[in-house]
């Protein structure tokens, strides 16, 4: 019974990690959802890089909470990359940069 449960387990977590992308009936490409557009659109600006050449990956859902939905977006482009939080619920969504800003100048001793 264990052994049962703890493949049922293995192939649910591995189901449930595949997603796929909402198609668009023209054939064009896939359409984004509205929190994937609003995260691509932070992203391009942050990232000063253009939409078209970004890439997103949904990293994680991480949970529902009282109507609010929690999700983790990682996107790369023009050499660059960046983590994005998503909270979505009661009409509005909002993106935050999950980034910590360092310098990159040399310090002098």
């Amino acid at each position: 019974m264990k052994r049962f449960l703890a493949a049922a387990l293995v192939v649910g977590a591995a189901f449930g990690c595949a997603s796929s992308p909402k198609t668009d009936p023209t054939g064009g490409p896939p359409k984004l959802s509205e929190v994937e557009e609003k995260v691509l659109t932070q992203a391009a600006f942050e990232l000063q890089c253009d939409k078209a050449q970004l890439q997103m990956s949904k990293l994680s859902t991480d949970g529902d909470m009282m109507g609010v939905k929690n999700e983790t977006y990682g996107v790369r482009g023009c050499n660059k990359q960046a983590t994005y939080k998503t909270s979505c619920g009661w009409g509005q969504c909002n993106v935050f940069n999950m980034a910590q800003v360092q310098g990159i100048t040399p310090q002098r001793m």
